[in-house]
This record gives C-alpha cells, sequence and structure tokens, in this order.
C-alpha cells in the first residue's frame, strides 16, 4: 500500500506506443487499438491500416494517468475473484465469463514495457478508484485512476481536419 505501480516510469513522453485491449461482446472476441509512432517520428494507428494520427499530446495525457499510479490497497489475492472486480484479461477471456476489464500497455521507443495493468469495475461508494491488477500477477488492488485518456474511440486520436485548410483562404478550386 502507498508502493507506485511503476516505479521506474517517470517521462511520459518516453511512451511512444499505447496499446489498449478490451472485449467486444457483439463479436465475442477481444478488440486491441494501437496508436504508436513510427522510427520517422510519424503517429498512426497501426489497428486502423497506419492512419495517421495526431498522437503526441493525447499519448502524453494517456502515459501521464497510469504512470503515477498508487497502490491503495489490496483487495484480493484470488484468481477466483478477478471476474467479480472485473479485471479479467480481455486478451484471455471467452464468452461465458463476465468482469472482463482493459488491459493498457505503454512501451517506449524501443519496445521495452513502461506499464501494463488491467483495469476493472469502479470501486462501490468511492468514485474516481477502480479495481486494477498487474497481467502477471493475481492480486487485485484499488487506485485512483482517471480513464478518460484511455480512450479506443477512434475519433479521439485523428486529427478531424487533415489538410488544415481555413475555407477563406480558398480562392479556386480545380477538379
Amino acid at each position: 500500500t502507498g508502493q507506485p505501480f511503476f516505479a521506474e516510469f517517470e517521462d511520459p513522453l518516453a511512451a511512444t506506443s499505447l496499446e489498449i485491449a478490451e472485449f467486444d461482446e457483439d463479436s465475442a472476441s477481444p478488440t486491441v487499438f494501437r496508436v504508436a509512432k513510427s522510427p520517422k517520428g510519424v503517429w498512426s494507428i497501426p489497428s486502423k491500416l497506419d492512419y495517421p494520427a495526431d498522437a503526441e499530446e493525447h499519448l502524453a495525457d494517456a502515459a501521464a494517468s497510469v504512470m503515477d499510479l498508487e497502490k491503495l490497497g489490496v483487495v484480493s489475492d484470488r484468481p477466483a475473484d478477478h471476474e467479480l472486480f472485473g479485471v479479467i484479461d480481455p486478451s484471455k477471456a471467452n464468452t461465458a465469463v463476465e468482469g472482463i476489464g482493459k488491459k493498457v500497455t505503454l512501451e517506449d521507443g524501443t519496445g521495452s514495457k513502461l506499464a501494463e495493468l488491467i483495469i476493472g469495475k469502479e470501486v462501490t461508494d468511492q468514485p474516481g478508484l477502480r479495481y486494477v491488477r498487474l497481467p502477471t500477477q493475481d492480486r487485485v488492488y484499488r487506485t485512483k485512476i482517471d480513464t478518460s485518456n484511455l480512450t479506443t474511440r477512434f475519433q479521439d486520436w485523428i486529427e478531424e481536419d487533415l489538410l488544415e485548410l481555413n475555407t477563406l483562404d480558398i480562392t479556386d478550386i480545380d477538379y
């Protein structure tokens, strides 16, 4: 209790990729959203055919929301409780299970993991607190986490005005 989850992760700008895995009940399978910076420095969404992304600031915000997480208390050490707290790994889940969480993985430019955790249900009567666990451990913790930057919505990660044109600057259109 009181210890950071990722003590070595100190700079949100060190994160050059974010992967979020969730379980899609409609397709009965895990879905993965990934945004990454290429070796050439271009941000894209590999999970959406390398669509160009406006991700540098958004990824830094997402990384910052995970970077400073603190273990506020141990809730359980029993794998049987993972469903109850919603921290089942979506990549290992099947359709017969409820309580599947959201797996978040942040990596640096070398592919080393900076942070990886499964975010579960919100703690009852404690807004802002959620159950979480590390994918390699059975222990479930409570922590304060803002998940608003950990979105898989395509629109949240792209530049909506790709050409960045002002309509008043256009004087003629050829086609």
